[in-house]
């Protein structure tokens, strides 16, 4: 146990370094007022510590797509970093953490498809790739439709979510197969939490692990109701377990909402009324500030436990949306000001 808080302590500290790195609310200034994409990614190969990501590349030659793939690589190269210095139950349950990118990458094939697309025209590069994964994306990039890319994960744990979703033309329940895949990773993570965790590994990574699931929890029970008008029945088919703030009896009551409006009056009169301004049509803004100020908290106040390698990649992911917004309203001549409204503060 002492060899383990040892570790803990020695990787924080080299956590902490890596955060004094990311990027400032300068950096995202300076970005949102720039001018086209090839500015922004001349500047983060200039002055900022994804400059690494960005040698060798000439940055006019640089487009969206390949920022998203520079950018999610710069995550999974830290993340790894990381793992190198994990051990037993540690490493594996990291390990898990940012797999959450391979449930994404099986989204992201699935769109593809659904619209007729091919996954040969499906860089492999923006791809979650791991010797850890048990998917071959060799193979599955060679289906032409959603049974035949179901079918390349029969030794995985997707093969029996996705499987039963299948049509008879060989295409997929699409709505039913994204959140099948959210629920399985997310009632995982809980349950490994859960079993593994003692102390306060388990209490802060079941807040860290719960602030992600209320806030998922809340945006499908408004769109169930907004855009689906689900009975409360289906919309409890896909809670995911384990918030944090949100407890049952508020989701039952969510759950059994009138319509969207409704939904939106008991949100505004809950746990997270004060936190996230719900009318902006943008959540996510005051949702991840909220989330960065705990992860940073944790960072620095929870060194003698898991959190700082956990929610470093927490921050990592929440800077790559800010990045993406950012990129997406110089991409579209969105003026400045308005950008800024969806950017989340990350140095509270």
């Amino acid at each position: 146990m002492i060899r383990k808080l040892i570790n803990y302590t020695h990787l924080a500290t080299k956590i902490r370094a890596m955060l004094g790195n990311m990027l400032s609310e300068e950096d995202f200034d300076n970005m949102t007022h720039m001018n086209t994409v090839q500015e922004i990614a001349e500047y983060l190969k200039q002055h900022t510590y994804y400059k690494e990501h960005f040698k060798g590349l000439d940055s006019d030659d640089i487009h969206r797509g390949s920022m998203e793939i520079i950018l999610y690589r710069a995550m999974i190269t830290d993340a790894l970093k990381i793992t190198k210095h994990l051990k037993g139950w540690d490493k594996a349950f990291y390990r898990y953490v940012y797999r959450k990118q391979e449930v994404e990458d099986l989204k992201k094939m699935l769109r593809a498809l659904q619209i007729g697309k091919s996954l040969k025209e499906i860089n492999r590069e923006t791809l979650f790739i791991s010797r850890y994964s048990k998917i071959d994306f060799n193979v599955s990039l060679e289906a032409e439709n959603a049974k035949e890319l179901v079918e390349t994960l029969k030794n995985t744990k997707y093969y029996a979510i996705l499987q039963p979703l299948l049509r008879d033309d060989d295409s997929i329940e699409l709505f039913a197969a994204e959140m099948g895949l959210d629920m399985y990773y997310y009632s995982r993570m809980y349950h490994q939490i859960r079993k593994h965790m003692t102390g306060k590994d388990q209490a802060v990574m079941l807040r860290d692990y719960g602030l992600d699931v209320d806030f998922r929890n809340m945006l499908w029970i408004y769109r169930a109701k907004k855009f689906y008008h689900l009975p409360k029945e289906r919309v409890f088919t896909y809670l995911i377990p384990g918030g944090y703030k949100l407890k049952k009896q508020q989701l039952v009551e969510l759950a059994e909402s009138i319509d969207g409006d409704d939904v939106m009056a008991r949100l505004k009169k809950g746990p997270y009324g004060s936190i996230i301004d719900f009318d902006s049509g943008h959540w996510g803004n005051g949702f991840y500030t909220y989330a960065s100020f705990i992860y940073r908290s944790n960072i620095r106040q929870k060194s003698n436990t898991i959190a700082p390698m956990v929610d470093y990649i927490f921050l990592k992911e929440i800077e790559i949306v800010n990045l993406t917004t950012i990129i997406e309203g110089v991409r579209y001549k969105i003026d400045p000001n308005e950008v800024e409204r969806f950017v989340s503060k990350q140095h509270i």
